[in-house]
């Protein structure tokens, strides 16, 4: 039988979603903890492997097992198993052939700005720009939506297709946070980061104000802003 699982975490400890031989990951506690409850190793596949640092509140996973339990059950003996910072939120039965990475249509990320200094119980889930200017920006966002090329905004070592599609690129304010939210079909490793990097930079001044059309045009990664901190990161929906 195959499951679905949504799960969530707090990336900070950890040296990103995939499995490593030498550091620890968010797959690598996912799997001991199935390891731990049914005393057989259970294989498990993400729909995105997140970077080290970056956050999930709505992360999607599938395994299969011929052990018959309800989502209450698993949810609660796998999260007995789990370190504090991961956590199960549902596990369903799903199709046999359904898988988490290659059924995902889209992706849903945000990104949280701080407009004052963290303190130490927020320094690890927001980054403080000082004198972020969002008026030099919010204009520039829809640069990024349509069907593009973004070699720019990735060094893509993987060598994927560079040319995806963006469906939203928004912001709100809060008393507290700016709060970029992004939906797209597909990313490319460090992709949204780098976006992000990006629009800080026109925010502050630094890049001009159509630098991200710029980018999109000449395709050119060495005029690129420094990629954006991983800890304002999350991913926060899958949808198939």
């Amino acid at each position: 039988m195959r499951y679905k699982a949504i799960i969530s975490y707090d990336g900070t400890l950890y040296k990103g979603y995939q499995k490593q031989v030498n550091d620890i990951s968010i797959q690598s506690v996912i799997e001991k903890a199935l390891r731990l409850m049914t005393r057989l190793d259970i294989p498990t596949f993400a729909a995105s492997r997140t970077d080290k640092g970056v956050h999930a509140t709505y992360q999607v996973l599938h395994f299969d097992s011929d052990i018959i339990l309800d989502s209450k059950s698993w949810v609660e003996s796998l999260n007995k198993r789990l370190p504090g910072d991961v956590r199960f939120v549902k596990v369903t039965r799903t199709k046999p052939d359904f898988h988490a990475r290659f059924n995902a249509l889209s992706k849903t990320y945000v990104y949280k700005i701080a407009k004052s200094p963290s303190s130490p119980f927020t320094s690890n889930y927001e980054l403080y720009v000082k004198n972020f200017d969002i008026n030099l920006v919010k204009d520039e966002l829809n640069s990024i939506v349509g069907t593009h090329d973004f070699s720019a905004f990735s060094p893509n070592t993987e060598d994927k297709p560079p040319i995806k599609t963006i469906y939203s690129f928004t912001y709100r304010e809060t008393k507290t946070h700016f709060i970029f939210k992004i939906h797209g079909n597909h990313f490319l490793r460090y992709m949204v980061r780098s976006i992000m990097g990006n629009v800080i930079a026109i925010g502050l001044g630094k890049k001009p104000q159509d630098h991200l059309r710029v980018m999109l045009e000449t395709k050119n990664r060495l005029i690129t802003a420094k990629t954006a901190d991983a800890k304002g990161l999350y991913l926060t929906h899958i949808y198939y």
